[in-house]
């Protein structure tokens, strides 16, 4: 490869991790990262627990292996700390623009155009979601491999006319760099089109303006392979997100919504390229739209469309470029509607891309074929892109934590009330629950029918000691919906706290009659039935059938359950083997190193050898 090539490469790999070298200090967010940084075996490295997870975990209703095994892969040699996750976002980014630039220069030939597309790719503001934001991984690794895949096709589309081992190899690195990319990320789904446009532009292996359906059919069984990949991902895809749960059902949300969104999201994510401000991590969905308005938008939509359309024979890249991005962003554009959100910044990753280098080269051939344009074109790109790492580099900074995040996320969209709970999680996580519970009201207030933030600031209620506010929290809720088992044990626990132990057993009771297998509902209940202070509530047989069950789903690995039913063993006068319930409990206790409840199950057992039951004070 030539000197200038690598020299470019690794101006663009050094520059933009050098833009993103601040996210080494950040913290994780309170949105989607403890999914991967706290509450999951991720930080056990490559061990068995570890790789189980990586192969088999649903994360957020996606299946996507290679990403959790890039997490894992970094816990293991550089630890799971947010900063050496954020690092490892920022240097797969920056190898993708260096692969960018490649794969635009192995196309086109064109060094110093594909040098410019891969600078605006890589430093503009709407990246910095995807990388500065742990739990996308996803976004840059699918990237990485998209590139490859590609990188391995133009090499195979050069040697396609000799049926050489070289070209089968490249085919079929480009088949395992997309499948790759589909394990990473299934949105690179629409891959096979992205080449096929490819063959159009820069490729030239068959043109429109001379179009011939024989060359055209031969291209697209070329591509089978690719094709069965796309169609067993999307199956997959959407088994997976169905059962989860992540797709808005259509009776909730129609299909007026959906194309309003999707024509707005269309004319949206150009537009912030074009005028880079007012980026947000969470934009709501507007149900409600004008339908002047969105007409408008779709005929704007159109007529720029026919516009690249028409230039396909003078400005190839122009009709290609927005083709990319009109495909690549349909699986995300919101017809299938996953998540609250219309639009989000990482969605544009790959689809904007095509925009780019239409840009890019249509801008150069334009300015270029006149005097003084050379000039202009080389002022304006420096002008361009030193502005785009300015802003990249403020934009970073929001991603420093929940509370930076979501203050700006509210102060872009103020009536946002996803963005309010955010950042009371943020508050709450960092020990102001004043503040939290001031976020999580004004979230209740803007989506009252949002039942998760009714939970939390019922629950950070609880924390305060706010009994009463708690229990009317907490009834709204199941006014809300009877059949939540998890919120008639937190009410139950609600009036527990208050000494109305008796209708904290009624909502114990539902809730197993809800919900039978819920460990910490059956350990609850049990407990209620073996300390109660009230002789006529305890019931100490039943407390122990309860506590066994808890103690059986759990595989007997709960300290706290095994205590319970201890304790419900005394209660039913089994004392002899309450005391050999509680020395497992002792034992387990220490080995877990659990001292709270390894002393409270040492004081159990010597109320137990002395036959006395435990009871609640």
């Amino acid at each position: 490869m030539p000197r200038k090539k690598i020299t470019f490469a690794l101006v663009l790999l050094a520059v933009t991790l050098a833009l993103y070298w601040p996210v080494h200090g950040f913290d994780l967010v309170y949105w989607d990262d403890p999914q991967v940084m706290t509450d999951c075996p991720a930080s056990a490295g490559l061990t068995w627990p570890g790789l189980k997870w990586a192969l088999t975990a649903v994360v957020i209703a996606n299946w996507h292996p290679l990403t959790n095994l890039s997490f894992i892969t970094v816990a293991e040699f550089f630890g799971h700390t947010p900063g050496a996750q954020h690092l490892a976002n920022a240097l797969i980014h920056s190898i993708n623009a260096a692969l960018l630039f490649l794969l635009l220069v192995q196309l086109t030939g064109a060094t110093w155009r594909s040098a410019v597309a891969a600078a605006i790719f890589a430093w503009h503001p709407q990246r910095v979601e995807s990388v500065a934001w742990i739990i996308e991984r996803k976004d840059v690794l699918c990237g990485f491999f998209v590139f490859l895949s590609l990188i391995a096709y133009a090499k195979f589309s050069k040697m396609v006319g000799n049926k050489t081992n070289h070209s089968k190899f490249w085919f079929h690195s480009s088949l395992l760099a997309f499948a790759g990319a589909l394990l990473s990320k299934p949105m690179a789904v629409t891959l096979p089109f992205v080449l096929l446009l490819l063959d159009i532009w820069p490729l030239r292996r068959f043109t429109i303006d001379n179009f011939q359906l024989s060359v055209f059919t031969k291209l697209v069984r070329e591509k089978t392979p690719f094709f069965a990949l796309m169609i067993l991902f999307c199956i997959a895809t959407y088994w997976i997100q169905r059962d989860y749960a992540a797709m808005t059902p259509w009776e909730k949300l129609g299909l007026a919504p959906r194309v309003a969104n999707a024509i707005t999201g269309y004319l949206a994510y150009p537009t912030q390229l074009l005028w880079p401000t007012d980026f947000a991590a969470i934009y709501p969905f507007q149900i409600n739209f004008d339908t002047t308005e969105v007409t408008l938008k779709a005929l704007l939509l159109l007529f720029i469309s026919i516009g690249c359309f028409s230039q396909i024979k003078k400005h190839p890249s122009l009709t290609v470029g927005w083709l990319w991005y009109l495909g690549t962003a349909l699986p995300i554009i919101g017809f299938v509607q996953v998540g609250e959100q219309s639009m989000a910044d990482r969605y544009t990753y790959l689809p904007l891309i095509g925009p780019v280098v239409a840009l890019v080269w249509t801008a150069s051939e334009f300015f270029l074929s006149r005097r003084a344009g050379k000039t202009i074109f080389k002022t304006s790109v420096v002008l361009i892109l030193a502005t785009l790492l300015v802003l990249s580099a403020r934009q970073i900074q929001f991603w420093r934590n929940t509370i930076a995040l979501f203050t700006h996320n509210i102060e872009v969209t103020p009536d946002n009330g996803s963005a309010h709970f955010t950042l009371g999680l943020g508050y709450e996580h960092a020990g102001d629950l004043n503040r939290a519970t001031v976020c999580y009201r004004v979230a209740k207030k803007l989506s009252p029918g949002d039942a998760q933030i009714r939970s939390s600031l019922a629950c950070l209620l609880t924390k305060q000691n706010h009994w009463s506010e708690a229990e009317t929290e907490y009834r709204e809720l199941l006014a809300m919906n009877e059949a939540d088992f998890a919120t008639h044990n937190a009410l139950a626990n609600v009036l527990a706290a208050q000494g109305r132990d008796e209708e904290s057993l009624a909502q114990l009771n539902e809730s197993v009659r809800l919900n039978p297998d819920c460990v910490e509902t059956l350990n609850n209940l049990a407990w209620a039935l073996t300390a109660s202070p009230h002789p006529e509530l305890r019931d100490g047989l039943r407390a122990v059938t309860l506590a066994q069950r808890a103690c059986e789903l759990s595989r007997y690995e709960k300290t706290m359950f095994i205590g319970t039913l201890a304790a419900a063993q005394a209660e039913a006068g089994k004392f002899e083997e309450a005391i050999a319930t509680a020395q497992k409990a002792c034992a387990l206790a220490s080995k877990n190193r659990e001292t709270n409840l390894l002393q409270s199950n040492q004081e159990l057992l010597e109320l137990y050898r002395a036959h006395k039951p435990a009871r609640t004070k």
